[in-house]
């Protein structure tokens, strides 16, 4: 069973996973619903990492399984509730220990770099008119960027939009569930 923390405040009310979903924890879904293990995902790592290369989508499917496996629902967060968890987190003084998923893969992180933050799924989606004006729109996902990351002494606060279907090296996601 999944580390939750409770929030309660400011309208929200909710339980938000302490920590993203891990690789090992994605690969187990893979394997039980028998799903091939994607290449970045079958490359060696630390299995206890946040698992990235997952798009919306997909995170969206993991949260319905787990939620039948489990007995209870769960789902991606809202924006508003990873606001939360970050505020909760700061009042309390914990120190958030952010993985750095780049620091095996990329040679320019190697050798005392500092960590990479990693972006998370939010359930929230917007259309986006195509490019070309035409009629046709595109459902893109949100993805945020948690206030407690730092870059020098501003916190970003910052949402960006990324294809629903779509997995990224930077993107990862937690679960929660209503109360």
């Amino acid at each position: 069973m999944t580390e939750m923390i409770a929030l309660h405040s400011r309208g929200v009310s909710a339980a938000l996973a302490a920590h993203p979903v891990s690789r090992e924890e994605f690969k187990a879904y893979l394997h039980a619903v028998g799903q091939p293990i994607p290449a970045p995902l079958s490359q060696a790592g630390d299995p206890h990492a946040p698992v990235t290369y997952v798009s919306q989508v997909n995170a969206s499917e993991y949260c319905r399984w787990l939620s039948a496996k489990e007995g209870r629902r769960l789902r991606l967060p809202r924006m508003v509730e990873l606001h939360e968890l970050a505020d909760e987190i700061t009042q309390e003084g914990i120190n958030l220990e952010v993985w750095s998923h780049f620091h095996q893969s990329r040679p320019e992180f190697r050798g005392g770099m500092k960590p990479t933050f990693l972006c998370e799924w939010t359930q929230e989606t917007d259309e986006i008119p195509a490019a070309t004006g035409a009629a046709a729109r595109r459902v893109l996902g949100s993805v945020f960027y948690p206030p407690w990351v730092r870059q020098g002494s501003n916190a970003i606060h910052a949402q960006a939009y990324l294809a629903a279907t779509a997995g990224y090296s930077f993107v990862t996601f937690r679960i929660a569930s209503d109360p």
